[in-house]
């Protein structure tokens, strides 16, 4: 599916402006403003259940751990709104954005699929410091994991519910199951 039109246009500062202010959340695409699509339950279920799990070992990498909230500009310009992101940069209680992350989750939707597989995999993966960027399924149990190699080449693997997958920065290990304990589908 395409992003539906654009609502505004602005200078990456001026949007960050407007989002302090704003009743609903956009991402920033080459100078245009775009809403954001709202969750489901699922949706709302992994994000809030992978966060308890790797909030402790986070906090004791001494590393950041956002949900949902923190925008992470690319080194393209453009803002997105990372349903988890680990970043390694200085603390800051005033920062609107990051420019950092060690690993980005998207839980995937129906209407922004094909985004997160197309446009963000392309934004986040030119991220020098990225070491993995995954794609978590809400309609069934599978973990999609995009790496980045020694070589600085991409390597994709997809986990299933059996699987177990491993989180960079953080040397934590997650099994999928874990992860959709008690959902439905």
């Amino acid at each position: 599916m395409a992003r539906q039109n654009p609502v505004g246009q602005a200078s990456f500062e001026e949007y960050l402006e407007l989002e302090a202010h704003a009743q609903e959340r956009h991402v920033y695409v080459d100078g245009y403003l775009f809403a954001m699509a709202g969750g489901t339950a699922n949706h709302n279920r992994l994000i809030s259940r992978l966060n308890r799990l790797i909030f402790d070992s986070a906090e004791a990498s001494g590393c950041e751990l956002f949900m949902a909230d923190m925008i992470l500009q690319t080194p393209s310009g453009r803002g997105y709104y990372p349903d988890l992101f680990l970043s390694s940069e200085p603390p800051n209680s005033k920062a609107r954005y990051k420019q950092q992350a060690c690993w980005i989750i998207e839980v995937l939707s129906k209407p922004t699929e094909a985004i997160d597989r197309g446009e963000k995999l392309q934004s986040y993966t030119a991220m020098p410091a990225l070491k993995a960027y995954i794609l978590v399924a809400q309609d069934k149990p599978l973990v999609e994991i995009f790496e980045r190699l020694e070589d600085s080449s991409w390597r994709y693997t997809p986990v299933g519910e059996q699987g177990v997958f491993k989180l960079p920065c953080l040397d934590l290990q997650l099994e999928v199951a874990q992860v959709y304990q008690g959902m439905a589908f």
